[in-house]
């Protein structure tokens, strides 16, 4: 099962970034939004990726799943019966290594959602 992470204050900040790309009226977005979905579907049968090229460990249980520019970070959920995960938020990626602020942020988003 994939869930989005929820802050302490109600944010679903990965579904708001996938929200964003599909109500984007581009090609590339929607060609984003089946690569995304493509994953999606294989993590989900298979509970792995390719890696490094589809799925990368970050820090502190932080991965990310990669689609094309797109990078979708995310944590195991482990009282989860389902074998659950949760998009902490979503981005597309500009630079060679993820930059460290998206890393901050779905660690401090992966503490707020099991907090609550």
């Amino acid at each position: 099962m994939i869930e989005a992470a929820r802050t302490r204050d109600g944010e679903y900040r990965a579904d708001g970034f996938i929200g964003m790309l599909e109500s984007s009226r581009s090609k590339k977005d929607a060609t984003r939004l089946a690569d995304i979905l493509i994953r999606f579907e294989r993590y989900a049968h298979t509970g792995s990726l390719p890696v490094p090229r589809e799925l990368n460990d970050l820090r502190d249980g932080i991965k990310e799943i990669k689609a094309g520019d797109v990078r979708l970070p995310f944590f195991d959920v482990v009282r989860s019966s389902a074998a659950a995960i949760r998009l902490t938020s979503g981005f597309l990626k500009k630079s060679w290594k993820t930059p460290r602020k998206h890393i901050d942020e779905a660690v401090w988003v992966r503490k707020e959602d099991l907090a609550s």
